[in-house]
């Protein structure tokens, strides 16, 4: 959102999945479905694919 000479600043919006207005809305139950559970521990995060080695496309893009 926001960026200086040297942070960038951004805004993390947190969402309770058990509230029942939450499983309710049908704009934002998606989160409340089985595969988006635990994404940061299986590495599914921007930043776990970024260190993973998984930001580039296609059978060149590995090679030096």
């Amino acid at each position: 959102l926001l960026q200086d000479s040297t942070y960038k600043y951004y805004e993390v919006v947190l969402v309770d999945q058990a509230h029942t207005v939450i499983r309710n809305d049908p704009r934002i139950n998606w989160i409340c479905n089985a595969v988006h559970k635990h994404r940061e521990l299986r590495g599914l995060t921007s930043a776990g694919k970024k260190y993973r080695g998984l930001r580039g496309r296609g059978h060149l893009y590995h090679k030096a």
